[in-house]
């Protein structure tokens, strides 16, 4: 089954605009339908989930460092 961007970024329950951003660099693979802007982005449900997956295995990202004070 594939999804549109709206129901994958619902499904991963993020914004589609990240979903964009995924698909654009590549680190979601889907099919591109249409040409010159104007086309439609069609993921497989089976690629959602497997990069879902592989986010999840990664863990969170390390906790940000606090903000570095000058010495006096």
């Amino acid at each position: 089954m594939r999804l549109t961007v709206k129901q994958a970024a619902e499904r991963a329950q993020v914004s589609r605009s990240l979903v964009y951003g995924l698909l654009r660099t590549g680190r979601l693979k889907a099919l591109r339908i249409g040409v010159r802007g104007r086309g439609k982005w069609l993921i497989e449900v089976e690629e959602l989930d497997a990069f879902l997956e592989s986010c999840r295995a990664a863990g969170p990202p390390p906790a940000a460092r606090p903000p570095l004070r000058h010495l006096r």
